[in-house]
């Protein structure tokens, strides 16, 4: 959804538990306003609207969303995911800051409770503290926070760890003393009373399947159809959720085919999937995050058909398919699974996941999404416009070929024959790709650079490091989800 159709939706209705307006930027207020939401049910705080709902806009949005975001994480406690965009109407920014309900409450800002009353921002009564607390004990008692018995340290996957920890943002104290694993887990409530619980072994664990078997995934290529009753491909993922994640973007990378754009406006080539690869991460990812595990029956599939691809899950949506092609507030069934996903940087903008599903699908020219919403299941159908699933070996690698459209292209070329050493000519012909691309976009994070040459992420992360071991770019920002690649001044230089 584009952010004027996102403001217009969010003007046309009323202040409530969950909507606030407010005209300018405010930390106090700001703070007290997304406590009480965290306390509530999670909300939408719309900054740059005043109380007629005329839009008057914030000057210096990125600065001020970045002000608000540190702000933010230190001054509540317990920590929350809260998201902070800057959203465009007309010639003016707005700032939407958006949060889940807090699976940790009772949450404090500047040392006081506060709570959402139907439109207004409250100060806790010793009742609503209550209710709070015996919720937050109810919560504790929520399958991912129960222990996983039998499970040791050894069993864990340090390095996921340890890039959730480079990911989160954190605020300096925390930083000081909590990047170890285990402080890590504790504080995010994944390590409690000596045990590990059931959300930290499927998000982390070296095998969880081992110790929660309903864990696995099933990926499977039919080019039958469903009458079909032979499987071309068909396996069995027992990874954690972030393994999982790699290996069913790389079972879509190996079977599906390669479509070649151009962009007039923009003058430059777009290469993606037949079923856009941004809208198939997006819905993986959900099924990932908001799957029922404590099922012993629990089930997840990803199933490429000639026409279709089906990512269906066990678990219950709290919407309908309606209103799931609308702006809408989150509501993960499993917070503490979602937290480490948002940390990580891979899930979308709090609420617009799904919206952006239908957007991806829509430009590409594809018939709209279908989510099927059953008693105990949720199925996401993408349909494509002719034969998909056809892609065969070597597709992916000779898909990217040489940019020879001028100077600049040429002396990027240039620079990475000079840099880069020992590289096949597909690999630096990637590489130039990948380095023209960061050219036009500077600032993006990984992600967001993986359709320009249609790699894992695996893949990704290891071509980012060899343009930042050759000098070529260089990572700015504090952390993964704040900052982005740019190019190095010994690159610039050369373009001049």
């Amino acid at each position: 959804m584009k952010s004027e159709q996102l403001i217009k939706d969010l003007l046309k209705q009323e202040e409530s538990g969950q909507l606030e307006f407010k005209e300018v930027v405010r930390k106090d207020a700001t703070g007290k306003t997304i406590c009480g939401f965290l306390n509530n049910q999670g909300g939408q705080l719309l900054l740059g609207i005043t109380d007629n709902k005329t839009v008057k806009g914030i000057i210096n949005a990125e600065k001020r969303q970045r002000e608000l975001e540190q702000y933010l994480l230190k001054e509540l406690v317990p920590e929350a995911p809260v998201m902070v965009s800057i959203e465009n109407y007309g010639d003016k920014q707005l700032l939407l800051i958006k949060v889940w309900e807090g699976s940790k409450q009772p949450y404090i800002f500047n040392g006081s409770i506060y709570y959402r009353r139907n439109d207004r921002t409250i100060q806790a009564s010793s009742k609503e503290i209550s209710a709070l607390i015996h919720k937050r004990q109810e919560t504790e008692i929520h399958w991912e926070r129960q222990a996983c018995l039998g499970v040791e340290f050894s069993d864990f996957d340090l390095e996921e760890i340890q890039k959730t920890i480079e990911a989160a943002r954190f605020d300096d104290n925390f930083s000081e003393n909590k990047r170890e694993p285990i402080d890590f887990l504790s504080h995010y409530g994944l390590y409690q009373k000596g045990n590990f619980t059931n959300a930290s072994v499927l998000l982390f664990a070296k095998n969880p399947a081992r110790f929660i078997p309903q864990s696995r995934v099933r990926v499977a290529l039919l080019k039958g159809g469903k009458t079909g009753s032979k499987f071309t491909d068909d396996r069995l993922l027992d990874g954690n959720l972030f393994k999982n994640r790699i290996a069913i973007l790389d079972f879509f990378e190996k079977h599906l085919q390669l479509q070649r754009k151009f962009d007039k406006k923009e003058w430059k080539r777009e290469d993606d999937y037949e079923i856009p690869m941004r809208a198939l991460r997006e819905g993986v990812m959900n099924a990932l995050v908001h799957r029922e595990y404590s099922i012993p029956s629990s089930a997840m599939a990803v199933i490429v058909y000639p026409d279709k691809i089906e990512v269906g899950n066990t678990g219950k949506s709290p919407y309908k398919q309606s209103e799931l092609k609308k702006s809408h507030l989150s509501m993960p069934y499993n917070p503490d699974i979602a937290h480490m996903v948002f940390l990580r940087g891979f899930i979308e903008k709090i609420g617009r996941g799904t919206i952006m599903i239908s957007d991806e699908c829509k430009k590409a020219g594809l018939k709209a999404p279908v989510w099927d919403i059953g008693e105990q299941t949720v199925k996401l159908t993408f349909f494509g416009n002719s034969k998909i699933g056809g892609a065969s070996d070597g597709t992916i690698d000779g898909a990217i070929t040489k940019d020879n459209d001028g100077a600049i292209d040429g002396a990027i070329d240039g620079a990475i024959d000079g840099a880069i050493d020992g590289a096949t000519k597909k690999v630096k012909e990637k590489l130039s790709t990948l380095l023209k691309a960061i050219a036009k976009h500077e600032g993006n994070r990984a992600p967001e650079y993986i359709t320009a040459i249609s790699v894992s992420e695996r893949t990704m992360e290891r071509y980012l490091q060899q343009l930042k071991e050759a000098e070529l770019i260089e990572f700015r920002g504090e952390a993964a989800q704040t900052g982005g690649y740019y190019l190095t001044k010994k690159v610039k230089a050369k373009l001049k």
